[in-house]
């Protein structure tokens, strides 16, 4: 009785034992996770091959997974008000939360070149808010290798088709190009000597450029002529900024005692008077016109020698003798008194 009592609770202690690896198994195998999660809806219009259970990693970190993947065919009643053709959702560890931010960018990745297809994040910028629970955001879309594929079969096959309905034309093409190459051949060959000329002709205009330009410089660029001149101009520049505000002020004082002056000679009083003046003005401007034309007329018969003063001033005779007598009296004084 005891021998069967000890069987049967080893057989007890063996089935127990396996279900309880059978169990914990299944939770390794499964990835279930005990941790407290969150949620967020990442829209996609082609999520790929991401399907539900999918890992979410962070730097290859897994944080948590996708727990559904929802067709929204493009409504407009989508949660984040996108048209996004799919819904995936994500469950994630509250852990992570803090790590991950509202400028995050969640893409579909793979584990090497064939392995599983998973959702990775970059968390964004530390400085902004942090995506809240229930959050929608936008996923980029993976890149669409059956489409490429497809797309470069029809674009060959395509061609393969073009290139059969226009042999001819093609044959035409190729033969007008080998015709061109072999002209081209032979009048290199023809004037090879031509080209040799006109390629060294090229090379010394190059080299005269050069020294050209090496010239201008030193005479336009490092000449201390022209330093001189741009520091002559910098102090002309200088000065004018300095004396322009005097000159503008001198001006602006001059303006206003003119304003002043034609503001106090503006009545007609003072305009009457001054037309006074300027008829007194004319008047012996005038006379003296008159008595220069007096005097000019004076002066001619002088020149001609009429009249007493024209025979005393041009008659050189009379002028002697007058010289001779004046001689005389000073030697002679007696003379005025005495006459014999």
């Amino acid at each position: 009785m005891a021998s069967t009592r000890s069987i049967e609770v080893k057989v007890g202690l063996l089935i127990l034992t396996a279900v309880v690896l059978l169990i914990a198994f299944i939770l390794v195998m499964g990835g279930i996770n005990f941790q407290p999660t969150y949620e967020l809806s990442v829209g996609f219009d082609n999520p790929g091959g991401l399907q539900s259970g999918a890992p979410v990693k962070i730097a290859g970190v897994k944080v948590g997974k996708v727990t559904e993947m929802e067709f929204y065919g493009g409504r407009l009643d989508a949660p984040e008000g996108r048209q996004s053709l799919v819904r995936a959702r994500v469950s994630i560890e509250e852990r992570y939360q803090a790590n991950i931010h509202d400028n995050a960018v969640f893409y579909i990745t793979t584990q090497g070149v064939l392995g599983e297809q998973f959702l990775a994040i970059d968390p964004g910028s530390s400085d902004r808010p942090v995506l809240e629970d229930g959050a929608n955001v936008r996923g980029l879309d993976p890149p669409r290798l059956d489409r490429l594929i497809a797309e470069s079969y029809d674009l060959l096959h395509t061609t393969v088709i073009a290139l059969r309905e226009h042999r001819p034309e093609i044959r035409e093409m190729f033969d007008g190009l080998g015709k061109t190459l072999k002209g081209t051949g032979t009048f290199m060959e023809h004037n090879q000597d031509r080209i040799d000329r006109i390629a060294g002709n090229v090379e010394k205009i190059s080299e005269e450029g050069v020294k050209t330009l090496v010239a201008a410089r030193a005479q336009y660029v490092e000449n201390p002529r022209i330093k001189r001149i741009m520091v002559n101009v910098e102090q002309l520049s200088a000065a004018s900024a300095r004396d322009v505000p005097a000159l503008l002020s001198d001006g602006r004082k001059t303006l206003a005692s003119t304003s002043r002056l034609v503001n106090t000679l503006g009545s007609e009083e003072k305009i009457a008077k001054l037309d006074g003046i300027m008829n007194d003005v004319a008047a012996m401007t005038k006379s003296a016109r008159k008595a220069s034309t007096d005097a000019e007329a004076i002066a001619a018969r002088i020149r001609a020698g009429r009249g007493t003063a024209g025979a005393l001033v041009m008659d050189e005779q009379l002028f002697d003798d007058l010289q001779e007598l004046a001689r005389d009296l000073k030697h002679n004084p007696w003379k005025f008194f005495w006459k014999e």
